[in-house]
């Protein structure tokens, strides 16, 4: 019985952290959607309050998505390697596009890059959190 609660719990974190992941791009696509003006303004004003919220809601996600696997130490490997994985992925596929990167590509892949290990590392706080 426990390994079924072990092996359901695997696609479960997956669900959370795509779920936080999918939240992150429709995030990236409303400010990418904004005009120069009110992006410069969002940013500045409400920047890091957003991002800060959006990352504490994706850590306590996680967090709840860990209280139910069996074993808090499975929980906090699986998340790592999955949000590792995931975020290595995601960083892979922003730097290996066929475009012509010019300056303003360039500079939304490092912040794109940046952001990915910034939430990477919220989930995987997020989970080390609820480890009792």
């Amino acid at each position: 019985m426990k390994f079924l609660r072990y092996l359901i719990f695997i696609p479960i974190c997956l669900v959370a952290l795509g779920f936080s992941y999918w939240i992150f791009g429709l995030l990236l696509s409303w400010f990418i959607g904004l005009s120069t003006f009110w992006l410069i303004a969002i940013l500045v004003l409400f920047g890091s309050t957003i991002w800060g919220v959006f990352k504490g809601f994706s850590a306590i996600l996680v967090g709840l998505t860990s209280k139910l696997s069996p074993n808090f130490e499975f929980a906090f490997w699986t998340i790592l390697v999955l949000s590792i994985i995931n975020g290595i992925w995601s960083i892979i596929n922003a730097w290996s596009m066929n475009i012509n990167y010019n300056g303003k590509v360039i500079l939304g892949a490092i912040v794109f890059t940046i952001l990915i290990i910034e939430l990477t590392i919220a989930l995987i706080l997020g989970a080390a959190a609820f480890e009792e």
